[in-house]
């Protein structure tokens, strides 16, 4: 099989929000050395030799790649692509065959290989023979896109937990944070909406991952419904969750200030 393989970078970008540098450089390589060794060890010294460094955030990583039942770790996405490809070569292969075969050929083409050991059930659609191919999620299957919470999911918790809603401490979302990451390009919403939560009414009653994943919320915050003036920016500043400065008195109030200070400092001389 070629050593090239599709990067889906979109997808990637929005997967991978809130990682740093180097964990999207051990994802990329581990990606690479899936393709090429049709699986992962699950051994996590063996892979510090493959990916040296890869153990700092192997916690985070390895959620990409989980463990299949001949052992191996696999990533699901590259798997279906990597199961088209070879599918695609070995029709190639039998097309040849057939087309410069000399004799008899009514044994007809060989029998196409299954699918790759143990693939997860609930995508194993993907790689079907008559799966769509595409360059984006949007095109994708209904089964894809049932696993995409399972992509996604490492990358929103860890931005959520690290704003300012109440804090998720289970290791799975909810069925409502599951339909909310199936959808197409929402994750990426979703990232610039937790950083904007600040600046919303929820800074003494904070708002919930169930709450925040709801159709339609992550529209609403972005969009400004949820924003709180005192709150919002003002002259440069984000005062987030610190209160905004007084603003000066001014016509009567000012005159009404001015008397009562005065009179406040005849009481205090008259001590």
């Amino acid at each position: 099989m070629s050593s090239w393989f599709p990067f889906f970078g979109r997808d990637f970008l929005t997967a991978t929000g809130g990682w740093t540098a180097e964990e999207r450089g051990h994802y990329i390589s581990l990606l690479a050395l899936q393709w090429e060794q049709a699986g992962l060890p699950d051994d996590l010294a063996r892979l510090e030799l493959m990916s040296p460094g890869i153990t700092n955030c192997w916690d985070l990583v390895s959620q990409k790649f989980p463990v299949w039942k001949d052992g191996k770790r696999r990533n699901i996405r590259l798997e279906h692509e990597r199961s088209k490809s070879h599918e695609r070569s070995e029709r190639a292969r039998q097309s040849a065959s057939t087309r410069w075969a000399v004799g008899d050929v009514s044994g007809g083409a060989q029998e196409m290989p299954e699918k790759p050991p143990d693939m997860p059930e609930q995508c194993e659609r993907i790689a079907s023979a008559d799966a769509p191919m595409s360059m984006s999620m949007k095109d994708t299957s209904s089964s894809a896109r049932a696993c995409a919470w399972e992509e996604h999911w490492p990358s929103l918790r860890q931005a959520w937990n690290a704003g300012v809603g109440v804090k998720w401490r289970s290791s799975r979302p909810s069925d409502t944070v599951k339909a909310a990451l199936a959808e197409d390009g929402w994750l990426e919403h979703a990232i610039h909406a937790i950083q904007h939560l600040p600046k919303c009414l929820y800074f003494s009653d904070p708002v919930t991952l169930n709450q925040f994943c709801k159709p339609g919320f992550v529209d609403e915050v972005l969009g400004g419904k949820w924003n709180n003036p005192k709150r919002a920016a003002k002259q440069g500043r984000d005062f987030g969750n610190q209160a905004p400065p007084p603003k000066p008195f001014t016509g009567e109030d000012a005159e009404a200030f001015e008397r009562t200070r005065r009179k406040l400092a005849a009481a205090k001389e008259g001590l």
